[in-house]
């Protein structure tokens, strides 16, 4: 993968630190646990690392049918009257498709409803390796198509309507945005260090970054083998693969964010470069001294909310 070079900078000081804690407390990796304890983990650490969020006015779930059942939605309101509908995002958690949850991204939908004005809809969607890939797409796209027609019971306009996640959640509503193309029409999408290639197919940054700095080349391995499971040919799969889609084209104006010490920072380089060339309007954001999750580790780092707060500007510009 040969990529023009972003700017560099040394790892951010606070970030630094908060690393060298981890390592001296010599936890086991994350792929040595069972899934449900590194849930708990996850967790717990989205609990203890992050500064509190900003306001919102309502919080509220609800049910709705799904491929695999029933399909829960978490949606934030904005504080204040609203003279007129509200934009509204799909979010998508990230966690390598294994953790993560609607409790592990709270504060960050609650930052994003409350910098964007937009009503966010979080999806909890299921997880590997109780239910490997295609599950979470599919989910992913049910609560999109949902919101699509019903934005108006929540608040919300279905001509304002954009797609945001981080990690995984970034790819899997990619896949959707792509999925319902022409059906749906999106204003935008944000992509928070996404992850759009097999672990077999590692770049630059993953020989770089892929020890000590969080996220590991060896916890991605699980997560993929997790996700994918034994399904023939599902690492090359355009629905896990993004820069293997012929169907970029049809995704609307997307901001893409690379964290300089992140392991997938090249692969979403890659990403952003393959949306250009196929016409999109895509703006890129690198964040060189920033390390992968850096959007929990807003109590050690300003610069996770940097991140939140950048992309919520781009997308009161877009929605």
């Amino acid at each position: 993968m040969n990529l023009p070079e972003l700017p560099s900078a040394p790892l951010d000081p606070a970030l630094a630190g908060f690393l060298a804690q981890l390592a001296a407390m010599g936890a086991p990796p994350l792929e040595a646990l069972p899934p449900a304890a590194g849930r708990q983990i996850y967790r717990d650490m989205a609990a203890q690392t992050g500064l509190p969020p900003p306001p919102v006015g309502t919080v509220a779930e609800r049910l709705i049918e799904g491929p695999g059942g029933p399909l829960m939605l978490r949606i934030y309101t904005p504080q204040g009257a609203a003279a007129t509908a509200r934009p509204v995002l799909l979010y998508a958690h990230g966690g390598g498709w294994v953790i993560g949850d609607l409790e592990t991204h709270d504060a960050v939908c609650r930052t994003l409803c409350h910098h964007s004005g937009a009503v966010v809809v979080a999806v909890d969607y299921r997880l590997a390796p109780e239910h490997p890939f295609p599950a979470a797409p599919d989910d992913v796209e049910a609560a999109l198509r949902w919101v699509a027609v019903h934005a108006g019971e929540i608040g919300a306009d279905p001509a304002r309507l954009g797609v945001a996640g981080d990690s995984a959640g970034a790819n899997l509503v990619a896949v959707a945005a792509q999925r319902v193309a022409g059906a749906v029409p999106l204003r935008a999408a944000g992509l928070i260090y996404p992850g759009v290639q097999h672990v077999g197919e590692a770049s630059a940054s993953y020989v770089e970054h892929g020890e000590g700095k969080f996220l590991t080349m060896s916890a991605m391995r699980w997560f993929n083998a997790c996700y994918l499971g034994t399904a023939s040919g599902a690492a090359q799969d355009p629905d896990f693969a993004l820069l293997r889609s012929k169907r970029l084209h049809t995704l609307p104006p997307t901001w893409v964010a690379t964290m300089g010490h992140d392991p997938l920072r090249d692969e979403g380089h890659a990403l952003a470069l393959r949306l250009t060339q196929e016409g999109v309007a895509c703006t890129h954001r690198n964040y060189p001294g920033a390390i992968h999750a850096c959007i929990h580790f807003t109590a050690v780092s300003p610069v996770g909310g940097q991140v939140m707060e950048d992309l919520a500007e781009w997308l009161r510009g877009r929605l």
